[in-house]
């Protein structure tokens, strides 16, 4: 249970940092493409997944995780303090989301490592769900609460309530009772773990096409984020806390997913529950690029954060379960790292909004990412039939 409670403290301030970020930055420069560039810095470190994973396994995780937890708390008091003084550049907010990120960088290989290790196997797509189903109600609120301390005290708010939901998080992680998994295999250098992780993913299906799909869904997917907030101000013409709204809205329909999947879902269906829950979401951002009217955009996210919940709960729930506990550490390091691609993409759109603009720059990225799902499903066996999932001997 303090596992979860500590996600439920970071996933809400994730989601709150994105948004209050994202307006920050849009207000210091002005430019939709300096904005992808701070998504860009806040998920790049992910590149680092899989070398954490190896760490972790020298490591008592629980250290590590705790060690995480201090740095964002030290480092929301530094922006929180720059904006009070009403002294925050540009650099300082990349520098300071940055350093989030790269502790973020640590949740697949540390965090979701450490649930694997204490539920079931299988329980852990039910584990994962109800993780997922808690941390977005906990997300609901999260951007809501960012647009509202835009709209009133300011930025610092957000920033300063980050200090207080990491330190949190820090004594809820000192109070955890948390001993390594004995190991009979003997550790081998970093490099050989590496080499190792890497042959072992590579003869899965399961476990490549889910690598496949994150990096569809970070690089074509997710990178509409950092343009979200843009397109609903130039084109829906609402403030911050509207801006809010919309976010939570999409943070509700990915609660009423993972609750549903946390009830219903059996091992034999994760694939199918990820891809199709990984086509529903791009086509939902699609939407949102060419809708016009706000109400219509909630209900259109609303049915996108259900989809994004199929994605996100079977992407741990599946590697989990078709790895040895061995591997397990490296598997979900491996999620990291192509999350970590993904970044690229808010590169990629963040050009595209500067040259066209952004609703134009998200309804192309989104079109390639539903391609791409297309022939997804086409190359990549495994991820559409449940046999897979009876198939697998880890």
């Amino acid at each position: 249970m303090r596992l979860w409670a500590v996600g439920w403290m970071t996933g809400t301030m994730m989601w709150l940092e994105l948004l209050v970020v994202a307006l920050v930055a849009l207000e210091l420069t002005g430019s939709p493409f300096l904005v992808s560039v701070m998504f860009f810095l806040r998920f790049v470190p992910m590149l680092f997944g899989f070398g954490i994973g190896v760490l972790a396994e020298r490591f008592n995780r629980k250290y590590l995780m705790i060690l995480g937890l201090a740095v964002q708390a030290g480092t929301s008091l530094w922006l929180g303090l720059l904006i009070t003084n009403d002294s925050l550049q540009y650099w300082q907010l990349a520098l300071g989301n940055f350093v989030i990120g790269a502790v973020m960088a640590s949740e697949f290989p540390i965090r979701r490592t450490m649930i694997g290790e204490v539920v079931p196997k299988t329980t852990v797509g039910r584990a994962i769900s109800l993780e997922q189903s808690t941390n977005s109600l906990f997300r609901i609120p999260g951007p809501f609460i960012g647009g509202v301390f835009l709209a009133t005290i300011g930025a610092q708010g957000g920033f300063f309530l980050g200090v207080a939901l990491y330190s949190v998080g820090l004594l809820i992680a000192l109070s955890l009772k948390y001993e390594r998994p004995a190991s009979s295999n003997e550790i081998v250098g970093p490099v050989t773990q590496v080499i190792e992780g890497v042959r072992y993913i590579s003869k899965s299906q399961l476990m490549v096409g889910t690598l496949a799909v994150t990096l569809i869904l970070n690089m074509f997917g997710f990178s509409y984020l950092s343009q979200q907030p843009v397109v609903v101000k130039q084109v829906l013409e609402v403030g911050e806390v509207l801006i809010g709204v919309l976010q939570s809205v999409e943070g509700a329909g990915a609660f009423v997913g993972a609750s549903l999947i946390a009830m219903y879902a059996q091992p034999r269906q994760y694939p199918h529950i990820f891809m199709w829950g990984s086509s529903l979401y791009l086509v939902a951002i699609l939407l949102f690029s060419q809708s016009e009217v706000y109400w219509l955009t909630l209900i259109i996210m609303f049915i996108g954060g259900i989809g994004m919940s199929g994605f996100a709960t079977m992407q741990s729930a599946i590697m989990i379960y078709t790895s040895s506990p061995e591997m397990r550490g490296r598997a979900l390091g491996s999620i990291a790292v192509f999350i970590g691609l993904g970044p690229f993409g808010q590169l990629g759109i963040g050009a595209l909004a500067s040259v066209l603009d952004p609703a134009t720059a998200v309804l192309i990225v989104s079109g390639i990412g539903i391609a791409l799902m297309a022939v997804a499903f086409i190359l990549i066996p495994a991820m559409r039939t449940s046999r897979s999932m009876k198939d697998t001997t880890a």
